[in-house]
């Protein structure tokens, strides 16, 4: 029996199984958060997506068809959106999050790499093979909505897939697969009509038009979980043990930032007034006021790991993470 065919048969069904339905959804691990119009929209463990009208106060739970663990959600509009997840889970709606349908799972993002990449390169024909042997059992990590039909999803080992139709289709882009070398990909930021991505072992990668993914200046060999932008232009990219580079020159060059921090950073926004808001695995924060130079140490309203931050309009920040959701207030944020 193939290896793929043995795990699948001990994996929970977690594909088929819906969401189940708890009041303590806000209090679990949620790992992204994002705007759909004026509503927000946080994902998290055991399918869980849930939505707040009131700015964050109150929130209530979504019907989603999966009970895999979420991680990064996107929205093109109030109505059409994305979310990703482990076992390679795209879901979509369009009814501003109420209900979600699964448009494609860790099958079809091998199948749909293993497709383009006979089409394009042969040689990349045995790295895809591989992944359609594992079935469905690698996470996507990051997606990144452009419209109310074109949407990216990258995930582990270089995993990448595109729909231009609004998800009636995805396709598999082995470019971005041997760009990267097969690294873990975790996350997107589009910045100056770019689309940036942060990965393991040092990887930053730019991505055209055309899915071709271009390697950056690599300033270190650890992984990088997230990037920003500051107001000036500035780009910022962090990961491991309290590392931070800036870069002028649209990933270039990268220069050191220093930082009071020895932890992983984890998390980071740029907020309404310009000023930037970073936080590491203790769920420390780190602000800028200059446009990512340097960083004075703030507080949230509880403490612990954060994977997502969002500005909203009472001056607040909202951070979710390890145990669900969080703000810094404003009068923390000085």
């Amino acid at each position: 029996m193939a290896g793929g065919s043995v795990l699948a048969s001990v994996l929970p069904d977690t594909l088929n199984k819906p969401a189940v339905a708890t009041e303590l959804a806000h209090r679990t691990m949620l790992a992204d958060l994002t705007r759909a119009g004026q509503r927000l929209v946080a994902v998290g463990e055991r399918g869980h997506i849930i939505l707040s009208d009131d700015e964050g106060n109150s929130w209530r739970q979504a019907s989603v068809p999966v009970s895999v663990t979420l991680t990064a959600v996107c929205f093109a509009d109030e109505l059409n959106g994305w979310a990703t997840g482990h076992r390679g889970a795209i879901l979509a709606t369009a009814d501003g999050g109420e209900t979600w349908n699964l448009q494609l799972d860790g099958n079809g993002v091998a199948a749909a790499l293993l497709k383009d990449a006979q089409a394009r390169d042969p040689q990349l024909v045995m790295s895809a093979e591989r992944l359609v042997e594992d079935g469905a059992d690698k996470p996507l990590l990051a997606i990144h909505c452009q419209s109310a039909s074109q949407a990216l999803a990258v995930g582990a080992f270089g995993m990448a897939v595109m729909t231009r139709d609004g998800g009636q289709s995805w396709q598999g882009l082995s470019a971005v697969l041997e760009a990267t070398s097969e690294r873990h990909l975790n996350y997107l930021l589009e910045h100056d009509d770019g689309l940036y991505i942060a990965g393991e072992m040092g990887g930053l990668f730019r991505l055209d038009q055309q899915g071709h993914a271009h390697n950056l200046d690599e300033p270190y060999e650890g992984s990088f979980f997230a990037l920003t932008d500051t107001r000036d232009g500035n780009l910022l990219a962090f990961g491991l043990r309290g590392h931070l580079f800036r870069s002028s020159d649209a990933g270039q060059s990268w220069q050191p930032v220093m930082l009071d921090a020895t932890q992983s950073l984890t998390a980071g926004t740029r907020l309404p007034d310009g000023r930037v808001l970073i936080t590491d695995v203790s769920g420390t924060g780190w602000l800028s006021d200059d446009n990512g130079h340097s960083f004075s140490r703030v507080r949230p309203e509880r403490q612990y790991p954060f994977t997502a931050l969002l500005p909203i309009a009472d001056g607040r920040v909202l951070a979710v993470g390890q145990r669900g959701i969080t703000w810094f207030k404003p009068e923390g944020l000085r």
